[in-house]
């Protein structure tokens, strides 16, 4: 039962979880994919608002090597220190605490591997029948920072949308900010994302 709670606060959580030696391809596709990776290659650290699913909004902060403390608007909380992921749920008062041991992750996990890259427009969109995510279409700003995020998890046709507004890069965060402690009040579960449903 508290996995399945823990479920309800996944809905792109990996996705931002995610969202954290490139050569020039000659194929407009690839070379827009490179030119996002080589740009989030050269951020130490990035602040910016997200919005997932036009539904809830908060304040990310990434900070290499795989940092991230997402707080949203309704007291979640997503946050890692590159060994722990936790997922917090002040409404239901419940945590869950992923070890992130023999992970990949960041933006090069989340969009490496596709075997369809395709330009459209001021997007990529990339596909795969094998990941995750069989879809992906990524706008990006001006300076090849992401924009936004379409991803369409293989298996359910579900989407999660991920918006990114406000982003300022190469700004100093404190370590203290990615160490989560739990609430003493909170109910843990431990490595949720390893349950079968």
């Amino acid at each position: 039962m508290a996995f399945l709670k823990i479920r309800r606060l996944l809905p792109g959580a990996a996705g931002l979880i995610l969202v954290c030696g490139i050569s020039v391809s000659g194929d407009p596709g690839r070379d827009r994919l490179n030119a996002l990776l080589g740009r989030m290659g050269e951020i130490s650290s990035l602040r910016a608002s997200v919005t997932i699913n036009n539904e809830i909004s908060g304040t990310l902060s990434f900070k290499k090597p795989n940092y991230l403390h997402v707080k949203f608007s309704d007291g979640r909380v997503v946050s890692s220190n590159g060994r722990f992921l936790w997922f917090y749920s002040p409404a239901r008062a419940i945590v869950g605490k992923q070890d992130l041991r023999g992970s990949t992750g960041g933006v090069f996990g989340l969009l490496g591997g596709y075997e369809e890259v395709t330009q459209i427009g001021g997007s990529i969109r990339l596909k795969s029948p094998t990941k995750t995510y069989e879809e992906i279409v990524v706008t990006m700003n001006p300076d090849n920072t992401p924009k936004s995020l379409r991803m369409k998890h293989r298996g359910t046709g579900e989407y999660t949308s991920i918006s990114f507004s406000g982003v300022q890069t190469n700004v100093g965060l404190s370590a203290s900010l990615f160490n989560f402690s739990a609430p003493s009040s909170a109910q843990i579960v431990e490595n949720p994302l390893n349950e079968k449903e």
